[in-house]
């Protein structure tokens, strides 16, 4: 993979890549689970993909969707992925199970890494889940830190790496 805008592996006629309305969340909210859930077993313990989402809703995600500051992936009105990028750091980047590894991730990252870097900023930031590391350094990304992700009081802690990258 390169840092440049390229072919995915997916044919462009067939994926439109768009800018989220409010009435993405619940698909954004429901894609994640779901990418969660058949992508994270391994190497996330069991305990940690059944609690995954617990206690988050659409309503988490539409002040982003609403705003259009997430690229959605779609081909033939389903969506098959979608990203989120803001200064200086890419927020989100999920894709469908059954289209993992087609190059959707490739071009939503494009995409995230062009709004991560809009204002300037050549330091970006990821806080990347254990099964998307190997994904991110593709990308030239190095390992920072080690942490877990925040406001999961009472439920098993999810370990995310820390990867920066300069552009």
């Amino acid at each position: 993979m390169s840092r440049k805008t390229g072919e995915s592996a997916i044919s462009s006629q067939f994926v439109i890549y768009r800018r989220s309305t409010g009435a993405d969340a619940e698909t954004v909210f429901s894609l994640t689970g779901d990418s969660v859930r058949r992508l994270a077993p391994d190497p996330y313990p069991p305990e940690v993909v059944a609690t995954w989402m617990t206690g988050r809703t659409p309503e988490d995600y539409r002040p982003d969707c609403a705003a259009g500051k997430v690229w959605i992936a779609e081909a033939d009105g389903v969506t098959l992925g979608f990203a989120l990028g803001e200064p200086g750091e890419v927020k989100r980047l999920f894709v469908r199970a059954d289209h993992a590894g087609r190059g959707l991730g490739q071009s939503l990252m494009e995409r995230a890494l062009a709004d991560a870097r809009a204002a300037g900023d050549r330091l970006i930031r990821i806080e990347a889940t254990l099964n998307a590391v190997a994904f991110y350094r593709r990308w030239g990304f190095a390992e920072v830190g080690r942490g877990v992700f925040p406001g999961r009081e009472g439920l098993p802690p999810i370990a995310v790496v820390l990867l920066e990258a300069r552009f």
